[in-house]
């Protein structure tokens, strides 16, 4: 985990890797346990992002979770991972940033495996459902030379802060009633 800060705004940055699919059930409970543990500690009004592997195939089909997940996920079925990721997100109010950028699905697999014949989306970028206008793109840089089995996943995120012109133009000034009644 890691706390960012700024004068407007601080960003909340927590980096997990979970079991993989066919770990164990007791396994994956502590896993999600310490990730909600560690949410739970987290400013409520800052920035949050949750980066890593979590093997987690989440489905296209949007049915009850369309405020978490988009149509643009690679697979059309879930597995018990990606089922608890996504619950993790609703609960958190997280959308995930992979499942709603349309593009080739070569630029959505994060992983291949050893042999070269299965593609999956299992690494994700989730942030915050109150900043997801904020996250413009997320997509895999297939070319970039990292050493593993995972490609690098590449998010593009812009924050628009208010100005501090717009701010003080809301603000009313509260007339001086003594000055009113003296003239």
């Amino acid at each position: 985990t890691a706390r960012l800060h700024s004068k407007h705004l601080n960003i909340s940055v927590v980096v997990a890797y979970a079991p993989t699919d066919g770990a164990d059930e007791s396994e994956k409970d502590k896993f999600y346990r310490t990730l909600t543990d560690t949410f739970d500690e987290l400013p409520r009004h800052d920035l949050k992002l949750l980066l890593g592997d979590f093997n987690a195939k989440v489905s296209s089909d949007r049915y009850g979770s369309e405020a978490v997940i988009g149509g643009e996920s690679l697979h059309s079925s879930s597995n018990d991972n990606g089922t608890r990721l996504v619950d993790f997100c609703a609960t958190n109010q997280l959308v995930i940033g992979g499942t709603i950028f349309q593009h080739k699905d070569i630029h959505k697999g994060t992983w291949r495996s050893p042999n070269g014949l299965t593609v999956n989306q299992i690494d994700h970028i989730c942030i915050g459902k109150r900043f997801r206008q904020s996250l413009l793109d997320v997509k895999v840089c297939r070319g970039a030379d990292i050493g593993s089995d995972h490609y690098l996943v590449l998010g593009l995120l812009k924050i628009k802060l208010q100005s501090v012109a717009n701010v003080n133009a809301r603000r009313h000034d509260v007339p001086a009633i003594e000055r009113l009644r003296d003239g």
